[in-house]
């Protein structure tokens, strides 16, 4: 068969160029992305100091609302003064939830200048003139909600999460990943006994020995977007699947802690000759299900859809926007039902296993 000549070398000289461009590869290499081993910031507290601002706003409000609790007229004969909600935990939170929070300082006072204690509800409810009171050492509303839950866990999302999407969505510099760092609650060491706030319950649902966990998890999250953005703009996708996964992470680990404390609340309820105190108890570990739950709703950049939060916290009887009934699992066991339902639900929204949802049923205790 004859070969036509210029055919023939226009075939090898395609081939030429293929390779040639090939191995260009070879030659200049993408520079892959140094990641080092520790988090690592000289100025970390400068960068810092909106953050610094909410965190201690938000510590500041959950303390006045403690000492609220365990110092209620019922107890004390002594009224309780308002609680204000301050500004730099108000700017950063959601505003459909900051309404309520506005809303529920003002009844959690209520509670707490109760001159009685807590007194379940009947059929029709709460009779009118109830205020709340204290269920063993608890502060309720007169819907059995625990309040001081709902400002504090519920601002883990509303407002911490929040204003992390919002240093995200801005410019990114080599500040950014400090800011996220200190909204967490965590500092630049990951120090496991310091963590506060979402890294709390973060480190919660991990593992000190095995290192293991949300916790660990955001830590490598954050060491890798910071050095992405170090990098520059080469690296932006490392560095957006990097916050991307610590958002993920951090929610996971918020409904982790939903999941404990739905489990917490049935153990609670279950208590043979159950005590005041006991209920009490039970109610408190039900109300920070609740407002972990409720704190994420309308947040925008999240796996869960408000619709599935809606789910949950009709399980949990505490849709947002209505009047809770949270006292009816005092009343009804049936209704420790809706528990194992919301924990099946969140499994289902996150893929969790079974071993995980296992783990997620106790803290590690280190």
């Amino acid at each position: 068969m004859k070969i036509n000549k210029n055919l023939y070398l226009f075939a090898m000289l395609c081939v030429a160029l293929i390779v040639s461009s090939c191995g260009g590869d070879d030659n200049n290499p993408t520079p892959s992305l140094k990641i080092p081993k520790t988090y690592v910031s000289a100025k970390f507290a400068a960068n810092t100091t909106a953050e610094a601002g909410v965190v201690s706003a938000l510590s500041a409000v959950s303390k006045a609302a403690g000492n609220a609790e365990k110092n209620p007229k019922a107890k004390t004969g002594t009224d309780v003064a308002a609680i204000p909600y301050p500004a730099a935990l108000s700017s950063v939170t959601l505003p459909s939830y900051k309404a309520l929070v506005a809303k529920w300082l003002v009844e959690l006072v209520k509670a707490a200048n109760s001159p009685d204690g807590f007194q379940t509800p009947g059929a029709s409810g709460p009779a009118a003139g109830q205020e709340g009171g204290l269920l063993g050492k608890r502060l309720l509303d007169e819907n059995g909600l625990e309040l001081e839950q709902m400002i504090q866990k519920g601002s883990f999302g509303s407002a911490l999460y929040n204003h992390a999407l919002t240093v995200i969505n801005g410019t990114l510099t080599s500040a950014s990943t400090d800011k996220l760092i200190k909204i967490f609650g965590t500092d630049v060491n990951f120090t496991w006994k310091d963590a506060k706030d979402a890294a709390k319950y973060a480190r919660r649902r991990s593992n000190q020995t095995t290192k293991k966990g949300a916790f660990y998890e955001i830590q490598k999250n954050l060491i890798t977007a910071k050095a992405a953005i170090e990098a520059g703009s080469a690296f932006n996708k490392q560095r957006d699947k990097a916050l991307n996964d610590f958002l993920l992470n951090w929610e996971k680990s918020n409904f982790a802690t939903v999941i404990y404390y739905c489990n917490a609340a049935k153990k609670s309820l279950q208590t043979p000759n159950i005590t005041d105190e006991v209920k009490g108890d039970a109610l408190h570990a039900y109300a920070e299900g609740v407002a972990f739950a409720h704190g994420f709703k309308g947040l925008s950049k999240k796996k869960i859809t408000d619709a599935q939060i809606d789910e949950v916290l009709k399980l949990l009887l505490a849709p947002a926007g209505q009047k809770p009934e949270s006292y009816k699992f005092l009343k009804d066991a049936n209704l420790l039902e809706n528990l194992t339902k919301a924990i099946a639900k969140i499994k289902s929204v996150y893929g969790f296993t079974d071993a995980e949802v296992s783990s997620f049923y106790t803290n590690d205790p280190k």
